[in-house]
């Protein structure tokens, strides 16, 4: 297998890793992880940039945020959220946002990447940028609150067993 492939193949671990290692309060974690997962639905935002005010304002874990941004919204999912977006979007507002459009934002963005492409992107139809952001927002909301109870579970659990491994090395003499 290529080096490449490896490498790719170990991220899903690596960024669970991540997450089973962050610290702090269940609920703080959670937070932050459904808010990350919110701002990772938003296209065409400078995400980190809204995530670390939007956290800290909701009293919730930047990191976390910032991973669960990363893990929705990365090169192997956003062209199926941007159409998903757009699509959740124009039933939101029906009538908004071209088919045409959006398939040339989409074929700019993979052909030059998002930061040589954002002056194509500018050039698309104001509708399909609306419909783009409410379809997002309404996905994010949703993906966020489904995803606020099992962060929670998990963190709780997480640190459940950090406190009984804790009281077993506590004891041994």
């Amino acid at each position: 297998m290529p080096v490449f492939l490896q490498k790719l193949a170990r991220l899903p671990r690596y960024y669970f890793l991540r997450v089973k290692r962050l610290k702090g309060d269940p609920e703080y974690l959670a937070r932050g992880f459904a808010v990350g997962v919110f701002m990772g639905n938003l296209p065409f935002v400078p995400q980190t940039l809204l995530l670390i005010p939007l956290t800290i304002t909701l009293k919730a874990s930047t990191v976390a945020g910032i991973i669960s941004s990363v893990i929705v919204n990365n090169p192997f999912t956003v062209t199926f959220q941007y159409y998903l977006a757009w699509r959740i979007g124009i039933f939101i507002l029906p009538g908004e946002g071209s088919r045409d459009e959006l398939h040339m934002m989409m074929r700019t963005v993979a052909e030059k990447g998002l930061i040589s492409g954002l002056g194509e992107i500018g050039r698309v139809g104001f509708d399909t940028l609306l419909a783009l952001q409410v379809g997002g927002a309404a996905m994010g909301v949703t993906m966020a609150a489904a995803s606020y109870y099992p962060a929670l579970v998990f963190f709780r659990k997480l640190r459940e067993r950090k406190r009984r491994k804790q009281m077993l090395n506590n004891k041994q003499p």
